[in-house]
């Protein structure tokens, strides 16, 4: 038996899944992109790890788990080989129709879920446009699956691509094909020292283009991570996931009460608080 097989979508029948539907609405869609990530990561990394952290989550909320998208807006990597430079607006558009899809197939509790950092704009983008237009509300989430307290106890350092990888691999069955041994040691970094003076300025990077100038400034480059260090970084994923739990719960109930407000329509009734 493939590991997961009863959460993933992609290795169901569509039997199986019209059975689902009769009991649960709810699909996480894991969203990542195919960039540069320094000298050794991956280039899926970001869709790699929101699969993997999309799957633990499709166990613990007992939902089942789409396919991940591998591309999207990369970023800062743009230029860099291997990335596949995507542009913002197309990305949006594709995650529309995409859970729109889902929306038209049964599925009314949408979650796009991943970690790389411009899906924070572009997720807004995507549930906002999709409210705006249909009313429906979707919910796009970037977990923290690696807490700072969590990683600290377990581990003995923080959070990084370097090991969320490695364990979502494992995650995936593909343990192994990617090792973080390293005898060198570089920090995350800005390309430029500006973007902070920007920043401070009311410059929000996000809200800046820049690019990558070095391969290491992504992701950084560790001593202390080992690919005996998977297993422990997956027990606290889970554990952080265990902190989740209530998600589907309070998404279902904020859907009643949109769903009531819709009905109610307050900007239409003559009562203004002054």
């Amino acid at each position: 038996m493939v590991e997961h097989r009863s959460v993933r979508m992609d290795l169901l029948s569509s039997k199986e899944v019209a059975n689902y539907l009769k009991r649960n609405d709810m699909v996480i869609l894991p969203v990542g992109c195919i960039e540069m990530h320094g000298p050794t990561i991956p280039l899926g990394c970001d869709a790699i790890h929101a699969w993997a952290t999309s799957i633990l989550l499709s166990e613990k909320w007992k939902c089942l788990v789409a396919p991940p998208v591998y591309y999207a807006y990369p970023g800062a990597s743009g230029p860099w080989p291997g990335t596949v430079d995507i542009s913002p607006e197309i990305t949006v558009e594709y995650l529309k129709e995409i859970v729109l899809a889902f929306l038209k197939g049964g599925f009314n509790r949408v979650v796009l879920c991943g970690t790389h950092g411009p899906l924070n704009f572009i997720f807004g983008m995507v549930v906002r446009s999709i409210y705006q237009k249909t009313g429906k509300v979707v919910v796009g989430i970037m977990p923290e699956v690696m807490p700072e307290d969590l990683m600290r106890r377990e581990l003995g350092y923080s959070r990084g691509e370097d090991i969320l990888v490695l364990a979502s691999l494992k995650i995936l069955g593909l343990h192994g094909v990617y090792d973080p041994k390293s005898n060198v040691e570089k920090q995350i970094e800005f390309p430029f020292h500006t973007i902070f003076y920007l920043k401070k300025y009311g410059g929000n990077s996000s809200l800046i283009p820049w690019c990558f100038k070095s391969d290491y400034q992504h992701t950084g480059i560790r001593k202390c991570v080992k690919l005996k260090d998977a297993d422990k970084a997956i027990m606290v994923m889970k554990k952080a996931i265990e902190r989740m739990e209530p998600f589907p719960k309070y998404f279902k109930r904020y859907l009643k009460e949109m769903e009531m407000l819709e009905k109610d329509k307050p900007w239409k009734k003559d009562k203004w608080s002054l």
